[in-house]
């Protein structure tokens, strides 16, 4: 009976004795209030004292049950509307351990009333539907994949996590994993660890989708795991199977779990930190994730698994949890990262103001950077990781097409020097050029290839030389210093060497009559950019 029948009830014993005090017939009053004389009758029978006694013993009933509970479930479909009865069972157990025993009908029914007084109807969320996984031997086989959900912290910011997710094919016994980075081949391998710890085994064989953090290429059937994942495989001795790409079917189960996961464990769920939701993840395992009857078996995973386990294959693997070389790292104004001396190109974009900061994470097997973006952990792009120093690695489609013409010249004087290493005279020069110039830089290098290209090597490294020495910095500057030497030998043709080094001239030997060092140095403070 709910709280508005009972105060119904003391409405219509209030109203009859009423009625009767003014010397109506039970008649009159029946038809006065629309009920039948019986109910009348039944109510002029009563005292006073029967009606609170009945009230009193009513409101004992039902504090026995849920009533000390509503404004806790209220609080939650508030905050997120979508939650079912058995989520919320699930809240409640884990809020309250002193919760007394109660079905979940009746959990049911305080939710729906709830939701009905104050208007907050369940929000459907959309069902995939999955084929049905034939029935295995117990130990035989187990399902991974890999999920992610927003959540919210406590000071109401947007998190994102992954988590991993492994389950016994036979009892449908469950294990999963979460992270706040992706998932790479060393935590994968760890999460894999954790599980058969769980379980305090292994199945003969465990089904993947074809995942990157896996599988580094179907070769044809010839699979080519992670080296970090295939030493693990070959170290633990249990069979790895690959699904066929867009075969949901096969591998439904695990389907499911990942949908349960987000659905029932992590829906509306607060965001502590990392190490509280995998502490509440155990729990939630417990609770409910292996918990309650399975909607495919009817049975119970935990009893299932009191048999399966007793099919496992020994695990004794120590795997001690890796360091996941994820890092912060400040987005420059150029749309680069400065990782180990190298600059790494962005896209363009990924600088939005002071403050820009990307995810780094250092894949050793692969030997490449995966920059993600800091904010919602999706992935920007890769890049190989260079064994050199100093240098701009770029990607096709991240640089301006001014950047492009600046990488371009740089890339033809390197390739005309032969000169790749920061100490070299090209580097040094270069680098003093983008100091004192940074805003003419991209015009001053990209004539400073024309005008020294048009040279064989040592006659331009001549040049390269008296422009160092000489802090020429105007691409102007550098033109007419090469014209005059190149009239001054003879009026030989840009083609030709300006001198033969090996015959013993000197630098000096060589400098035009036309004019002096000093008159250049004259040039070179007079004239502007």
């Amino acid at each position: 009976m709910t709280k508005y029948n009972l105060i119904k009830i003391v409405t219509m014993w209030d109203k009859i004795n009423e009625l009767s005090r003014q010397s109506l017939s039970q008649m009159q009053i029946a038809l006065q209030l629309g009920i039948s004389r019986d109910t009348v009758r039944r109510y002029q029978r009563m005292s006073a004292a029967e009606v609170n006694d009945r009230l009193h013993k009513e409101f004992q009933r039902r504090r026995r049950k849920l009533d000390a509970y509503e404004e806790f479930i209220k609080n939650q479909l508030q905050s997120t509307q979508f939650l079912s009865a058995p989520q919320i069972h699930d809240r409640l157990k884990e809020h309250f351990p002193d919760l007394p025993y109660v079905c979940e009908r009746t959990v049911y029914s305080m939710v729906q009333r709830v939701r009905d007084t104050e208007d907050l109807p369940k929000i459907a969320e959309p069902v995939r539907q999955m084929a049905k996984v034939p029935d295995c031997e117990y130990g035989e086989k187990a399902q991974v994949d890999f999920g992610e959900k927003w959540l919210k912290s406590g000071k109401g910011q947007q998190v994102k996590v992954y988590f991993f997710a492994m389950a016994l094919q036979r009892s449908r016994y469950k294990f999963i994993y979460l992270q706040n980075i992706p998932f790479t081949a060393k935590t994968v391998v760890y999460a894999h660890h954790l599980a058969f710890k769980y379980f305090g085994g292994m199945p003969r064989m465990v089904i993947y989708d074809q995942d990157k953090k896996i599988l580094v290429s179907e070769n044809y059937g010839d699979y080519v795991m992670t080296d970090e994942f295939a030493r693990f495989v070959a170290a633990a001795h249990f069979e790895p199977v690959f699904c066929m790409p867009a075969d949901p079917a096969s591998k439904g189960l695990i389907e499911n779990v990942v949908k349960y996961v987000k659905g029932n464990f992590l829906a509306g769920r607060t965001y502590v930190n990392i190490s509280v939701l995998n502490e509440e993840a155990l729990g939630w395992l417990e609770r409910t994730g292996n918990a309650k009857v399975n909607s495919s078996t009817r049975l119970v995973p935990a009893e299932e698994f009191k048999e399966e386990r007793k099919h496992l294959l020994p695990y004794t693997l120590n795997w001690d949890e890796p360091e996941v070389d994820a890092k912060e790292y400040n987005v420059r104004k150029d749309n680069t990262l400065l990782y180990h001396s190298n600059y790494y190109s962005l896209p363009l974009g990924t600088y939005t103001g002071p403050g820009s900061k990307v995810l780094v994470v250092r894949n050793v097997d692969l030997n490449e950077l995966e920059i993600y973006d800091q904010k919602d952990f999706s992935l920007i792009t890769r890049h190989d990781i260079s064994p050199l120093k100093g240098k701009y690695i770029s990607k096709e489609g991240h640089a301006s097409s001014k950047s492009r013409d600046i990488l371009e010249s740089e890339r033809i004087l390197r390739e005309f020097f032969g000169e790749w290493d920061e100490n070299t005279l090209l580097s040094q020069f270069l680098d003093s050029l983008r100091t004192d110039r940074p805003r003419y830089y991209s015009k001053n290098v990209t004539a400073m290839a024309s005008i020294l290209t048009d040279y064989d090597k040592d006659s331009a490294h001549t040049l390269l030389e008296m422009y160092s020495e000489m802090k020429v910095y105007n691409a102007n500057t550098m033109k007419e210093i090469a014209r005059d030497l190149a009239d001054r030998m003879l009026a030989q043709p840009k083609v030709t060497p300006i001198a033969n080094l090996s015959s013993g001239l000197s630098s000096q030997d060589i400098m035009p009559e036309k004019r002096s060092m000093s008159e250049y140095a004259d040039i070179i403070d007079g004239r502007g950019e």
